[in-house]
């Protein structure tokens, strides 16, 4: 037992010094209880157990906390003292590190795909098939095509939780004043129609120049399109488990980008970026036509208070590679086992009934759970954004529709988080003009290769 706790801790410590973003940034009682994996002997007397749960702000969505709320009212729980922890500064590092030290922690967040490839390698997180199996539940019934989003190195790692989805949204007042028409609300445009309508929005110079669309030095603006065509994150590797760099829509996806830079100047430089702080909200500003993001832009269109305007807001498909289809990316996100739990079974079973409440209470964001109906899901926004002509059936059909391809937006596969590390440092050097990009790919492949082979 020390021998494991010992490699586990020299594992964590490898992996503290790196972090993963995350835009960041989610029926009846009945329902959730009665499809829950307990029988009807689990609500006889049971001997008292605490179960130490981290969310690290994931209970500040108001679905989780209206699960939290309800599971602790539930009499199969009666036996179950809860200790939620809530946002961490430290998160990343001080609950693996107490994970690896042999401190009870049970239920854990995990926020995204690169942190879950980095804890299942670690050992922070434990696989669950076997727990499935003894609880006798259906997890694809449960979670659909999510219990891929859930699996790493060929095992389940989490339960599924929250599905962040991007979309297009566009100031229609400026596409008002230059005569663009809106883009349609159920066919996607092309990444070069995209470049195309940016030029077109276009106008001013200075403090008062309006941009066609908006920028934020994040992996996904610089090479989303390309997982978008190829199929996900995991296609940053190659058939031999190196760096795919190499493939042409890697060239396209960050060229595309260059030139909207620096030959239409439809969008903010890279250095421009940096040195203004532009964050995630500056698109509330007014200054830009389109903006590629999440459904957390939603609440911002909503509270007019924190982000007034005089302008109406549009949502839009995500701009696609090719045809009429609709294609989105993003993140799964999930609660996972620690192997410090005090009751792994339990564990379980409070993280599924957790994903079950989290579904019938959710409103701003989809749930992962299949079983239960999000009879809530986008109403207030429906009521809140009825001004700017946005319907909840238009949302539901951009944010949650079955026919949608949804891709991984994060680089999934060996040392993923300092391949990463990489490929930011080369294409940052690309858009400020250091390096070309024959050069920048030629380093990402050089310099990739030998992190990935990395022991």
């Amino acid at each position: 037992m020390k021998r494991t706790v010992s490699l586990l801790l020299v594992a964590v410590l490898a992996f503290v010094v790196l972090s993963a973003c995350s835009n960041s940034t989610e029926n009846s009682n009945s329902t959730a209880t009665n499809q829950s994996v307990s029988t009807p002997e689990s609500v006889a007397k049971k001997d008292p157990i605490k179960m130490i749960i981290h969310l690290n702000g994931i209970d500040e969505d108001i679905k989780m906390k209206k699960a939290m709320e309800e599971i602790q009212t539930l009499d199969k729980y009666s036996h179950v003292a809860f200790e939620f922890h809530g946002r961490e500064a430290d998160f990343l590092t001080s609950v693996p590190i107490s994970i690896a030290g042999g401190k009870q922690v049970d239920i854990i967040i995990v926020a995204n795909p690169i942190i879950q490839q980095q804890w299942a390698d670690a050992g922070t997180i434990v696989p669950l098939d076997d727990l499935i199996k003894e609880t006798g539940v259906d997890f694809n019934q449960e979670f659909g095509p999510y219990v891929e989003n859930a699996s790493n190195n060929g095992q389940i790692f989490m339960v599924p939780h929250n599905i962040t989805r991007w979309a297009l949204y566009y100031n229609k007042s400026i596409f008002d004043k230059t005569g663009v028409p809106y883009p349609d609300d159920k066919i996607p445009m092309t990444w070069d129609q995209y470049r195309d309508v940016a030029k077109k929005l276009t106008s001013g110079s200075g403090a008062d120049k309006t941009y066609g669309a908006f920028y934020l030095p994040w992996g996904t603006f610089w090479y989303g399109d390309a997982i978008m065509e190829l199929g996900g994150g995991e296609n940053f590797y190659n058939d031999q488990g190196l760096s795919n760099i190499e493939n042409p829509a890697f060239a396209r996806s960050m060229e595309r980008l260059f030139n909207m830079m620096h030959i239409d100047e439809s969008t903010p430089t890279h250095a421009n970026t940096i040195t203004s702080k532009t964050g995630a909200t500056s698109f509330m500003n007014g200054q830009y036509g389109m903006d590629i993001q999440g459904g957390w832009v939603l609440p911002w269109a909503a509270d007019k208070e924190k982000f007034p305007r005089d302008w109406k807001i549009g949502v839009a498909p995500m701009p696609v590679d090719s045809g009429d289809k609709m294609k989105t990316w993003g993140i799964v996100n999930g609660l996972a086992i620690s192997p410090t739990s005090a009751d792994p079974k339990l564990a379980l079973e409070i993280g599924l009934d957790l994903s079950r409440l989290s579904a019938k209470y959710a409103d701003s964001s989809e749930s992962a759970n299949r079983t239960v109906e999000q009879n809530e899901l986008f109403k207030v926004f429906g009521e809140s954004l009825a001004g700017d002509d946005i319907k909840v059936e238009q949302l539901e059909y951009i944010f949650t529709s079955p026919d949608a391809i949804f891709v991984g937006e994060k680089i999934m596969g060996a040392n993923n988080v300092n391949y990463e590390k990489i490929i930011t440092e080369e294409v940052e050097k690309y858009l400020v003009k250091q390096n070309d990009l024959k050069t920048t790919i030629a380093n990402i492949k050089e310099r990739g290769d030998k992190i990935i082979q990395a022991k």
